[in-house]
């Protein structure tokens, strides 16, 4: 959400005596449920592409009504005029000033008129390139100032490209604002199932050539890639990572049907099948909790592709979505990072939309209804959510705040697909 105000509404709020604007708060306050408190970023000359990105990132998180003024008014000759954004309904004004390799961020609380958080935060200021990761960081650390929530900023996104062309087609990274394109994989070759590896460094896809599908681990920073054992016959797709990072479950397509296996990462050795149901059903799409201490699934065992869960050892394999309607299905399951609940999609007969579990109480609801929506990933806050769609015409990746309904799409050329959500991403980030 944002509010925009105009030269002439700034001009009448400028002239304003300063006593109409007492008493308005004596403190931060959220106001009723779903109200979201003003906030502004204001800056130094020379800052107008960090404040941009810093703005448009406090919009994205859903947490706040940014109020975004004219450029001219946004530039300090000063300290930042408290009493002028409290007229404008602003809680908490972010301050930019130029810091040595840097920047100097406050935040000031406006209705105390005190400043309750700042710091020096080295980055290239020029809001282009990689180095934009470090002013995302800046936008998720006011988050967590102001709201005690992770932000999402500072995150990418996974996503396959399919242009029309082959050697176009692959998978890709993107910022989490849609900024910052880039190639992750080789060009040639069938590539789908992108997943982050957690350190952030990392990712993994199945890769096609010559008829099969096999798993791939590739480092961002180097281009160094591991072949996963075992997967070098039959088709291996929809891994998933462990969140400590020594595991890696995957689906196995083979004559006898289709189980999921997990791989030790660390040793890179001891593959063994988690599911034994063989020609019986089809078992895919693995997930971990993120104490990595159950996965979810889908399998075809009840007749159509249902949400099953187990332990990480495969045993207690248990239905959570089981779908007996013949024309229903669930599929692309993702366990949310606090645990609480799993992302999927669901094929009925109004068409294939986004729903969502609640593990603990085992209920579902549907979360879009426009369109054909497909392949959800979370986001480091359990709050936003990343899905391909083509309500706008083609498949195109969008992304929900699943507690306001909001939305917003992230445009890329060609068609997305199979979109994957980065854990927040640290200095060492490529």
């Amino acid at each position: 959400m944002k509010r925009l105000i105009g030269m002439a509404a700034l001009v009448l709020i400028l002239s304003a005596p300063l006593t109409a604007q007492d008493g308005v708060r004596t403190g931060i306050s959220y106001g009723p449920p779903g109200v979201r408190p003003g906030i502004a970023v204001v800056a130094a000359p020379g800052l107008d592409s960090v404040r941009t990105i810093i703005e448009r990132d406090l919009g994205f998180s859903d947490r706040f009504e940014v109020i975004f003024l004219p450029d001219s008014a946004t530039r300090l000759s000063g300290p930042p005029p408290l009493g002028v954004y409290r007229v404008l309904g602003a809680l908490q004004v972010v301050e930019l000033q130029l810091a040595s390799g840097g920047i100097e961020v406050k935040l000031h609380d406006v209705p105390k008129s005190a400043v309750v958080q700042q710091g020096v935060r080295l980055m290239d200021r020029s809001g282009v390139g990689d180095g934009r990761l470090a002013i995302h960081r800046v936008s998720d650390e006011i988050v967590s100032w102001v709201t005690g929530a992770p932000g999402i900023a500072a995150t990418r996104i996974l996503v396959k490209l399919e242009r029309g062309d082959r050697t176009d087609d692959g998978i890709w990274r993107v910022d989490s604002d849609g900024a910052n394109l880039t190639r992750v994989s080789r060009t040639g070759g069938i590539t789908q199932s992108p997943v982050w590896h957690p350190d952030g460094n990392r990712v993994a896809f199945t890769e096609m050539r010559d008829h099969v599908g096999t798993i791939i681990l590739q480092s961002l920073s180097t281009g160094t890639r591991v072949t996963i054992p075992t997967t070098t016959s039959g088709l291996n797709y929809s891994a998933a990572i462990s969140p400590d990072g020594t595991k890696m479950a995957f689906a196995k397509s083979v004559e006898e049907g289709t189980d999921i296996y997990e791989v030790n990462l660390a040793n890179m050795c001891c593959a063994h099948r988690l599911t034994t149901v063989g020609r019986l059903a089809d078992n895919l799409s693995p997930t971990y909790s993120p104490d990595g201490r159950r996965i979810a699934f889908i399998s075809t065992r009840g007749g159509q592709p249902g949400l099953y869960v187990m332990d990480a050892d495969g045993s207690g394999q248990t239905p959570m979505v089981f779908e007996a309607d013949p024309k229903a299905s669930s599929q692309a399951p993702e366990w949310s990072p606090d645990g609480t609940k799993i992302i999927f999609h669901r094929d009925l007969a109004g068409g294939r939309q986004i729903n969502v579990l609640d593990v603990g109480r085992r209920t579902v609801r549907a979360l879009t209804n426009t369109g054909r929506n497909e392949d959800p990933s979370w986001a480091p806050d359990s709050r936003h959510v990343v899905f391909k769609s083509n309500r706008g015409g083609r498949d195109q990746l969008w992304v929900l705040d699943i507690e306001s309904g909001s939305m917003r799409q992230i445009s890329t050329p060609g068609g997305a697909r199979v979109p994957a959500w980065s854990p927040p991403l640290s200095m060492a980030t490529p």
